[in-house]
């Protein structure tokens, strides 16, 4: 999708200048006790995104200023696919926060911004009638510290919500199941 590195800039944008409340209880939106050991997190499932099939391009949220720490896209079967990712860590693998009712709502509520924004901004403007599917999601990582090094492991995959833009004549049972495997980032 052309421009979608842009759009994800746009969004973050005006998801700030709009004075949206970001996931802040846990970590999301907020430095957290171990903020490097998080970005690298972020970056472990970043690259387990880039390395999905079909090819997915993922995208960072500049700051994590919204409730979606990557952005990441896919031409599917006649459609996109927007997949959203809240990724979380901790040392131990209880201590992984998972994200409650309250924050999966205000992750559904970016998931439907992003789709008014996509129908009235010019920067996705060739994509406004096109088949879009958004699926919000969460990531656990269980960091481990070994030899001096942090390693990564994938804890925990959810799929929270699925969002619709043009899809009518899409078989969406078929969707669901492929974007949850999606979602599984490889896992088992």
């Amino acid at each position: 999708m052309k421009n979608f590195e842009g759009f994800v800039n746009h969004i973050v944008t005006k998801w700030r200048a709009e004075n949206k409340i970001i996931l802040e209880k846990a970590g999301l939106g907020m430095s957290i006790p171990n903020r490097i050991a998080g970005d690298f997190a972020e970056k472990y499932i970043f690259n387990k995104v880039d390395k999905l099939i079909p090819n997915y391009k993922p995208y960072f949220a500049k700051g994590s200023q919204t409730p979606s720490d990557i952005y990441s896209i896919a031409r599917r079967d006649g459609y996109w696919h927007i997949m959203l990712i809240q990724v979380k860590s901790s040392t131990i693998k209880n201590n992984i926060y998972e994200l409650n009712k309250s924050d999966i709502e205000l992750f559904s509520s970016l998931a439907s911004f992003m789709i008014k924004e996509i129908k009235k901004s010019e920067i996705l403007a060739d994509y406004k009638d096109k088949p879009i599917i958004i699926t919000t999601g969460y990531a656990g990582v269980l960091s481990i510290e070994f030899d001096n090094k942090v390693q990564h492991r994938l804890s925990k995959t959810e799929i929270f919500k699925t969002f619709k833009m043009n899809a009518s004549m899409l078989d969406i049972l078929n969707i669901k199941e492929k974007t949850f495997i999606s979602h599984k980032l490889g896992m088992k």
